[in-house]
C-alpha cells in the first residue's frame, strides 16, 4: 500500500513562526476540562492578547489555545489565519516579513497544490 503524502501548507508554516514570537504559559488541568482550565487560568493572570496557552491534560496531550483580541482560539486555527488577528499582523511588521518568511520560498501552498493519492487495492 503506498503512503499518503503530507501536505505541506505555507501558511501554518508562516503562521507557526508568527506564534514563536509571542508568550506562551503552561498549565494542568486540574479538576476543569481543557478549554475551561485556560479560560479560567486567563481570568486569573488577568492575561493581555496575544499570548498561547498550553493546558496539559495528561502525561501524554497537551491542547494548545491561543489568546487573541477575539478571543480564545485553537493553536492550529491561529497558525493557519493569523493574518485575521491584528495583533499577530502587528508582530509580522515588526519582526519584518523577509525574517518570517525565510526559506519558505520552495513550498506550495495549500490553494496551488493538488493532491494526487494512489490507492491500493488488495
Amino acid at each position: 500500500m503506498s503512503k499518503k503524502r503530507k501536505r505541506v501548507s505555507r501558511r501554518r508554516l508562516v503562521g507557526q513562526r508568527v506564534l514563536t514570537y509571542v508568550p506562551t504559559f503552561n498549565l494542568d488541568t486540574g479538576d476543569y476540562k481543557p478549554v475551561t482550565a485556560a479560560r479560567r487560568f486567563i481570568a486569573r493572570k488577568v492575561l493581555v492578547p496575544p499570548a498561547l496557552i498550553h493546558v496539559r491534560r495528561n502525561e501524554h496531550t497537551t491542547d494548545k489555545y491561543f489568546w487573541g483580541e477575539k478571543g480564545l482560539f485553537s493553536a492550529q486555527y491561529a497558525e493557519e489565519n493569523h493574518f485575521l488577528f491584528p495583533s499577530l499582523k502587528q508582530i509580522v511588521e515588526n519582526v519584518g516579513e523577509e525574517i518570517i518568511y525565510a526559506g519558505l520560498e520552495g513550498t506550495h501552498d495549500d490553494w496551488e497544490e493538488m493532491e494526487e493519492y494512489e490507492y491500493a487495492f488488495v
